[in-house]
């Protein structure tokens, strides 16, 4: 990129970060202006597997359907753009001082996200923000305030914080709990059993076992190791209590 004040070339290696000038000290980026960019997700639709996921910053995150678009605004500067459809991902580090036009869709021969960024011409002007406000633009589904750790969450890419041995019923496998939910993946498959904490009214004790009761009735029991009991029922009890306050289930 190049100074708008004196023209000469920023060198690549600073441009992630660089703000103003090194040559003559002008800011680069002007405050309040904005560009949009528009996303078009292609493919075959194959219910929500098909579904990709685009960040924002780490901080919005967006939903499109193949054969869909979204349609959102950026500030002047470096922003980071990070696709994601099933295990998949692609980041891309863009300088918006235009408007963008972007194709983007999951190749199933090569396995990867592949995108087509197409700057769009004579939309280097940029908008103000109520200019902005008058344009009809897509909402983000997800807006988080610390970054990267809310949406591993949501998407299940945290880590676990107990993970151990236990029994459901007759079957037999790993549970691990999360800070928001419980996995529960039987001996010798691959599907996940996942209870979200937000849906279960109580954890309660039962001849040694867990007791998980669900909203609608449901119970779900595991039978874990003695050793950590008490341990877990009290992790349960709290983590289904905080989210429960936060006001998801039934009162």
């Amino acid at each position: 990129m190049k100074c708008r004040s004196c023209g000469k070339k920023i060198p690549s290696v600073l441009d992630a970060d660089v703000k103003f000038c090194p040559y003559c000290g002008s800011r680069l980026f002007e405050d309040g202006r904005y560009f949009i960019v528009e996303i078009t997700c292609s493919g075959q639709r194959d219910g929500e597997e098909s579904m990709m996921l685009i960040f924002v910053d780490e901080r919005e995150l967006y939903e499109v359907m193949p054969g869909e678009a979204v349609k959102f605004a950026l500030t002047e500067g470096y922003h980071t753009l990070k696709f994601r459809q099933k295990v998949r991902s692609k980041s891309l580090n863009l300088l918006f001082s235009s408007d963008y036009s972007i194709g983007a869709y999951f190749n199933s021969l090569s396995g990867l996200i592949e995108t087509n960024i197409t700057k769009v011409r004579g939309s280097g002007v940029g908008y103000t923000k109520k200019e902005i406000d008058k344009k009809t633009l897509t909402m983000p589904v997800m807006v988080s305030d610390d970054g990267q750790q809310t949406f591993d969450v949501m998407l299940g890419d945290d880590n676990p914080e107990y993970e151990f041995r236990a029994t459901s019923g007759f079957k037999e496998g790993v549970l691990r709990l999360f800070s928001e939910r419980a996995e529960f993946t039987p001996d010798n498959q691959l599907k996940k059993e996942v209870v979200q904490y937000k849906t279960i009214v109580a954890a309660k004790r039962k001849m040694g076992a867990i007791d998980l009761q669900c909203e609608g009735n449901v119970h779900i029991v595991y039978s874990i190791p003695k050793d950590i009991y008490n341990e877990v029922m009290l992790f349960l009890t709290n983590k289904i209590g905080e989210v429960r306050n936060r006001g998801y289930g039934s009162h």
